[in-house]
């Protein structure tokens, strides 16, 4: 006897967007700061867009759940 349980996620749209706004915001701050280390602000532009980019992806599957 096999059970099929689903889990449904649902994301809240307002929340990706606001978190979608404040991750673009950062990237742009970022990218106009100046670092003292150019590889540290690489890393740190790196890891802010790959967050941004989840959080596109995040908000076009919210999308699609309404």
């Amino acid at each position: 006897m096999k059970i099929k349980i689903e889990k449904v996620v649902k994301i809240n749209k307002d929340l990706v967007d606001a978190s979608l706004m404040l991750s673009a915001i950062s990237l742009v701050l970022t990218g106009t700061s100046e670092f003292s280390d150019a590889t540290h602000k690489t890393k740190v532009m790196i890891i802010l867009a790959v967050a941004t980019v989840a959080l596109i992806i995040c908000r076009v599957w919210a999308g699609r759940q309404s």
